[in-house]
């Protein structure tokens, strides 16, 4: 190694140098822990919007299932009812044939069987509104059943 002037001879050994981070505060690891917390908030605020609005989907589906079942226990199945028996009396007055009267009596058989569908819809719906408002399970959930049911956790 060369040391001072050009014409001085040549120095025998080692150099060895150190840099010490004196100034390191871990500004990359502070950087690292701010995006992965913002990144959780971020996740946190997502999880709670799409939750919002699977429950105001739940309730606009309840809602409307609800509407239906109703209109067809208030209105169509009554009216329908008070059609058939006009048609009892028109066929006891001998004012229509059987066909007419089988006709609706098949008419009101239907008109039920749509309102029987419209309940079924109707406590569907009401069943996914309350599973929405519980939330979803989480998928670890069949792993401790089979933990739970075997006893063992090697299965």
């Amino acid at each position: 190694m060369l040391e001072g002037a050009r014409n001085s001879g040549y120095k025998k050994g080692y150099e060895i140098s150190f840099e010490l981070p004196i100034f390191d505060w871990g500004g990359a690891k502070v950087a690292k822990a701010d995006a992965i917390y913002m990144q959780a908030i971020e996740r946190a605020a997502e999880a709670a919007t799409n939750a919002r609005s699977e429950v105001r989907e739940s309730y606009h589906a309840y809602r409307t299932h609800y509407d239906i079942a109703r209109h067809y226990r208030d209105e169509i199945v009554p009216l329908h009812k008070r059609i058939s028996e006009e048609n009892v009396l028109r066929y006891n007055g001998m004012l229509i044939g059987v066909f007419e009267l089988l006709a609706d009596a098949r008419t009101q058989i239907a008109t039920v069987n749509s309102y029987i569908e419209t309940l079924r819809d109707f406590w569907i719906a009401e069943g996914d509104l309350q599973m929405s408002m519980i939330g979803k399970p989480a998928l670890n959930m069949a792993g401790r059943a089979t933990v739970t049911a075997t006893g063992r956790a090697d299965h």
